[in-house]
């Protein structure tokens, strides 16, 4: 049996759709109690200041028993003010609610940051981008019964 491979620079939108249709059929046969990507919970928690100015925000995603930090920013003038902390609290609280019991993320210049709250490094990517690091952290947000 002959194999041929291909190189999609520009992969359609039906390209993406019969990969992700294959994937979703395995996990559903590997995994069966497992909840659908359609189920994914997705949210952001947004700071404005008394003006009403976009200060900082975070965007999650909820699946599986998972919280995923993924995009968090803080305008430079209110970073050390505790916003972020207060941004990653309320991803942190809405997360649970949402069913999560850990929350992952991956970092290159805020370590210290996570590490402040809790988090636990569990991978590190040197060289990404090149000349950092790219670190992967998680934290327990709920005991084991």
């Amino acid at each position: 049996m002959e194999i041929k491979i291909d190189t999609l620079d520009s992969p359609t939108e039906q390209d993406q759709k019969a990969l992700d249709n294959r994937f979703t059929e395995y996990l559903r046969i590997q995994y069966p109690n497992l909840q659908p990507e359609s189920e994914d919970k997705k949210f952001m928690v947004v700071a404005h200041d008394e003006t009403g100015d976009y200060i900082g925000a975070i965007s999650c995603n909820c699946y599986w028993n998972g919280l995923e930090i993924d995009t968090f920013w803080v305008k430079e003038s209110h970073r050390g003010r505790k916003v972020g902390s207060k941004l990653l609290e309320k991803a942190e609280t809405i997360g649970v609610s949402k069913g999560a019991e850990v929350a992952f993320l991956k970092t290159f210049d805020a370590k210290q940051f996570y590490e402040q709250h809790g988090y636990e490094i569990y991978g590190v990517l040197e060289d990404r981008p090149i000349g950092t690091n790219l670190y992967h952290l998680k934290k327990r947000l709920t005991k084991h019964a």
